[in-house]
């Protein structure tokens, strides 16, 4: 079993450099055979141009950056642990930017998918990383990943993360992701999102919610929102929804498209464009 702390922090020595290294540690005292951290800003990862090639010619992505060789290094991981900070309540841009590369990734990573994933979210203060773990764990759920923990961990200076009483539990977290061997979700009472830890919902009506990043429902309870089995396990981001997505939305949009390319032009004259 090989374990990859995968660090998207910039900063050398900083809290989510040292939780990762932390963390490889621990893995190897949990049993895992090998262990390492990936550091994010070792790659050039430019922007997604949206061109679709990968998707209509069937190609890799024609940007010549490191994205193939990074999805080599975190595609070796039997488990991932993705640490990030928080930039205006949400994840760094290079980060951003790697999740907006999803339609060159699947091709490459759709046979691995399922992998067990946990996150961390590094913030300086609390109520200031509500789009962090949603957004985080949005990246994991989208390559494929099945997410066993997520949580944040406070600390503003480098190394104020060592401090808290949430980093003196990583070892049990770890331990968790390293023994852990996927079931079907139980219904239950939950005050966050069971499948992307997100405490971010959707009203929809009355006392029926979802969660927006999985689109699974909930109803508000007394103790949190309850989930039921079957929608915890027929959520967005399973690898059959994803699938059909793929093939049935974003492959049809070509043809689609064409079909409409006259009645655009017209519009396109019509608007002076």
């Amino acid at each position: 079993m090989h374990f990859i702390s995968f660090v998207a922090s910039e900063r050398r020595n900083g809290n989510c450099d040292l939780l990762g290294r932390l963390a490889t540690r621990y893995a190897k005292e949990s049993g895992a055979d090998s262990s390492e951290v990936v550091y994010l800003k070792n790659y050039n990862i430019e922007q997604c141009r949206g061109c679709l090639s990968c998707v209509f010619e069937k190609t890799k992505c024609k940007i010549n950056d490191d994205l193939y060789q990074l999805l080599d290094a975190i595609q070796k991981a039997d488990r991932l642990l993705l640490i990030a900070p928080v930039y205006v309540l949400s994840v760094p841009g290079k980060l951003k930017m790697l999740l907006d590369r999803f339609l060159s990734a699947y091709d490459y990573l759709k046979d691995s998918y399922g992998k067990p994933a946990m996150s961390i979210g590094v913030a300086a203060l609390n109520d200031w990383h509500q789009f962090q773990l949603p957004l985080i764990n949005l990246f994991l759920l989208s390559f494929g990943c099945h997410i066993v923990d997520s949580f944040i961990v406070y600390g503003a200076g480098p190394g104020e993360v060592l401090l808290e009483d949430r980093t003196a539990e990583l070892p049990v977290s770890i331990q968790k992701l390293i023994d852990y061997r996927r079931t079907a979700f139980q219904s239950h009472v939950s005050k966050h999102c069971p499948i992307d830890f997100s405490t971010l919902f959707e009203r929809i009506e009355g006392t029926n919610y979802r969660c927006p990043v999985c689109l699974t429902p909930a109803k508000v309870a007394e103790d949190g929102y309850f989930f039921h089995a079957k929608d915890l396990n027929n959520h967005r981001w399973t690898t059959q929804k994803i699938q059909n997505h793929y093939i049935n939305w974003i492959v049809k949009t070509k043809p689609r498209f064409k079909s409409k390319f006259r009645e655009i032009l017209k519009k396109r004259k019509t608007f002076g464009l």
